[in-house]
């Protein structure tokens, strides 16, 4: 039997004014983000609720210990809902903020299926690439296990889910570059992924098309280096939210497991790290013989090139998006691929299930090592 869900409502509004007025905040409710992503739009003060700024907990991506920190600050008070604007790393500990009481991060990851869902939970996505929105995913860096960790839990989907592309304006291009990567592996993983069903893939090849035409306009308009405005930064918010539509039923694939001991290691942003191993994964699915022909002529149809062409000239195209590493440029060497390889293997499961044909150990390391 095939299972297809959206679970929060998707909303589209002009701006925060709007929301607001619309969700009639009170003192039960509170805010979660980032200083420098609210305050072009609005002055927190002005508004009849809490407000938890995420830098004052946490600097960079997420992690375990930042997070315990920040949930003993938001259970201080039993508020009703989480309202969190900003990028992956807001929504993914808003995501916890819903259990309430005095739990830890490691009682979640332990127990998550089990606690009640107490707070609602409103998320708006100020980046074009988690996704993050629409899933039950969280993912941190756990720094004991010095990798990456994702939680899903019923319990962690939003209620509600605001998109406003003005949000999204400010941008620095890196960021826009990354995260909009980061969506495009979604949708390609999700429709990979043995998960996947006829309505999911439809979320998944919508996203792909937006994205690649939207890369194409870029580099058309030799617009490289600018984050995108307008119609179009707002059809690359739509996208990543309808690739996280894609894994949150179909799953992400071995793309993910093998960018998350780097990214915790070498603190490179999520979607940068995906970008480093795609073209490796890849070519160990070509050799392995998995079967991409579907994904493949989805691919050529938006390039459009002939379908045996479609990894390359989808890796050009990125390229010119945002200039491609070597693993050995960010430090690893042939001794950290076998380390990783093992973390992978090890901490990844949930993330390696979804491979289109099954990888061992020694695959995932062939994949980092062909790209040192």
């Amino acid at each position: 039997m095939e299972n297809f869900s959206i679970q929060p409502i998707i909303n589209l509004t002009d701006n925060l004014s709007s929301m607001f007025k619309e969700l009639a905040v009170n003192k039960d409710d509170v805010l979660l983000t980032t200083k420098h992503i609210i305050a072009p739009y609005l002055n927190p003060a002005d508004l009849p609720l809490d407000v938890i700024y995420l830098e004052n907990y946490i600097h960079g991506e997420p992690t375990d210990k930042a997070a315990d920190q920040l949930l003993k600050k938001a259970n201080e008070k039993d508020y009703r809902r989480i309202i969190a604007i900003g990028g992956g790393s807001v929504i993914d500990n808003a995501k916890l903020l819903v259990y309430g009481g005095n739990k830890t991060i490691t009682e979640i990851a332990a127990t998550g299926n089990q606690l009640p869902k107490k707070r609602q939970l409103v998320i708006v996505p100020t980046t074009t690439g988690t996704g993050s929105e629409v899933t039950n995913v969280a993912v941190f860096n756990f720094l004991d296990k010095k990798t990456k960790v994702g939680l899903a839990y019923p319990s962690m989907f939003a209620d509600q889910v605001y998109l406003i592309g003005d949000l999204t304006k400010s941008m620095p291009y890196k960021v826009f570059a990354t995260s909009s990567i980061d969506a495009l592996v979604h949708s390609i993983e999700s429709y990979l992924s043995p998960k996947a069903t006829s309505f999911s893939r439809i979320f998944s090849a919508a996203a792909m098309k937006i994205i690649i035409q939207g890369y194409l306009k870029i580099i058309l308009a030799d617009q490289i280096g600018h984050t995108p405005q307008g119609a179009l930064l707002q059809k690359f918010l739509e996208a990543s939210t309808m690739a996280g539509v894609a894994f949150s039923n179909a799953g992400c694939g071995p793309v993910h497991a093998l960018a998350y001991p780097i990214g915790a290691t070498y603190h490179i942003a999520h979607g940068q790290s995906n970008y480093l191993v795609f073209n490796g994964t890849f070519n160990k699915y070509q050799e392995l013989g998995a079967d991409l022909s579907a994904l493949e002529q989805i691919l050529a149809e938006i390039l459009p090139v002939k379908p045996a062409d479609t990894l390359t000239e989808l890796n050009k195209l990125i390229n010119h998006i945002l200039p491609n590493q070597s693993l050995s440029q960010i430090g690893m060497t042939s001794e950290t691929c076998r380390q990783f390889a093992a973390s992978v293997i090890k901490n990844q499961q949930r993330l390696l299930i979804n491979s289109p044909i099954k990888l061992s150990e020694t695959d995932v390391a062939d994949i980092y090592q062909s790209l040192l």
